[in-house]
């Protein structure tokens, strides 16, 4: 495969289904060696399809490379495994995609002490921990692009969700001024609205986090991965310490012939 992030080392997180696994094929599609990095090797609920090992799959029949690795992101010797794996096939890593995270019911005012602990420990700390876990091979080569995946939870900010994502944008922020003289992008992405994912379909009981289950049409990703390509090919010189929605990254960094398909494909 041939494309604009050709010959990339990608790290994906929480790319065993939904918008982790879309980046992750649409990244392989561009040419880019995915690691294909999550928890789930097994599928436990069949509304909730998916694993790291389907995801490497798809990748592979589309003629991409891939590399499934076992990793919680809440765990930091996890993490550093991960990272050394990859550092010990591939020598080096490009892009690094923050997408894995959790959502956990109820409202700031109920939900459980330990689902709050375990939500920053997820979106916020599982981040930070990967990024600083890859800093070290993109400081020595002098290049490297992370992204990090917010939410338009953090432009409500009302709820315990949109709380985490308001800190990765924070940190977003910090560590791109942070790694600058170093060549090493850090933006943030955003999908503007709902995408169909299996999380979005699994649903949450009403009038909590998420609300219930949605039955209605929903996008595909199309805007999305499109958007997460773009943001990857960006350096400290062209865009760093960005925060966007698909829709704003396609608007600012496509061609107009990718505008225009991407209009007739999801009207805005």
């Amino acid at each position: 495969m041939a494309g604009r992030l050709d010959g990339k080392i990608a790290i994906v997180t929480g790319a065993s289904r939904g918008l982790g696994q879309y980046c992750a094929v649409q990244y392989a599609r561009e040419g880019a060696k995915v690691i294909v990095a999550a928890r789930t090797e097994q599928e436990r609920d069949p509304r909730l399809p998916g694993t790291i090992h389907d995801t490497v799959r798809m990748i592979e029949e589309a003629g991409g490379e891939a590399l499934a690795v076992v990793c919680n992101v809440g765990d930091v010797e996890s993490i550093q495994g991960m990272v050394d794996t990859v550092l010990a096939k591939y020598g080096r890593i490009d892009i690094l995609m923050n997408n894995a995270a959790v959502q956990p019911p109820g409202y700031i005012n109920t939900i459980q002490p330990r689902h709050w602990e375990l939500e920053f420990k997820i979106n916020v700390h599982g981040p930070f921990h990967c990024s600083r876990a890859v800093l070290p091979a993109m400081v020595e080569q002098k290049s490297g692009n992370i992204i990090n995946i917010s939410s338009v939870a953090a432009d409500r900010g009302l709820s315990h969700y949109g709380a985490t994502k308001l800190a990765i944008e924070a940190m977003t922020r910090g560590l791109a001024n942070d790694m600058k003289g170093d060549g090493i992008a850090v933006n943030a992405l955003k999908p503007v609205g709902g995408i169909d994912t299996p999380g979005i379909r699994f649903g949450r009981a009403p009038g909590q986090v998420g609300g219930s289950t949605p039955h209605n049409k929903m996008p595909p990703p199309d805007s999305y991965v499109e958007a997460a390509t773009l943001l990857a090919m960006q350096t400290v010189d062209s865009c760093t310490g960005g925060i966007f929605n698909d829709v704003e990254a396609v608007e600012r960094f496509a061609d107009e012939a990718t505008k225009t398909r991407l209009a007739a494909v999801e009207p805005v």
